[in-house]
């Protein structure tokens, strides 16, 4: 019995030094907000307003093609009790997308996050796609209505490098 204790204390030790030894080969992620602020610059956007809220941060953008401004909620997760808050900050003259586990959605409803984000985590833990930096950013982009027509393809720019 000892000895077996000691095979698996020795194997927990083993994988962890393996997995410490693969993070540090990993490169380090820019800041969330730098990041976001990135994509919405590729799109043509211009960071005006950075505040705290109690979700996260709070992320105002400007674009010359549209008088009204686009809001970002970065989250750490999009959980069950954020979903009734971040509807709330929704104006009635708004368009709602969640960027969730990678994925670019147009709804809130937790049935509407869990497969995208589901696809991509078995995706990643079987290898058949890489993980990205996205993965762990929950996002609630409130955009304008009056500029619908010239509103990003949102999953396109994550899916770009």
């Amino acid at each position: 019995m000892t000895r077996l204790f000691h095979l698996l204390a020795a194997a927990v030790v083993t994988s962890s030094l393996v997995l410490a030894i693969h993070q540090a080969r990993v490169p380090a992620q820019p800041a969330p907000e730098a990041q976001i602020a990135s994509v919405f610059a590729k799109a043509g956007f211009t960071l005006t307003v950075r505040r705290r809220i109690p979700l996260g941060l709070e992320l105002t953008f400007t674009r010359p093609d549209c008088p009204e401004p686009t809001r970002a909620v970065v989250t750490q997760t999009i959980h069950r009790d954020a979903m009734p808050i971040l509807a709330d900050m929704s104006g009635h003259d708004e368009e709602l997308t969640s960027v969730y586990g990678g994925a670019a959605v147009p709804s809130l409803h937790p049935g509407d996050l869990a497969w995208p984000w589901l696809r991509r985590k078995l995706g990643v833990m079987l290898g058949l796609s890489r993980s990205s930096a996205w993965d762990s950013i929950a996002l609630a982009i409130f955009s304008p209505r009056s500029c619908e027509a010239s509103s990003p393809d949102w999953s396109a720019l994550l899916a770009e490098p």
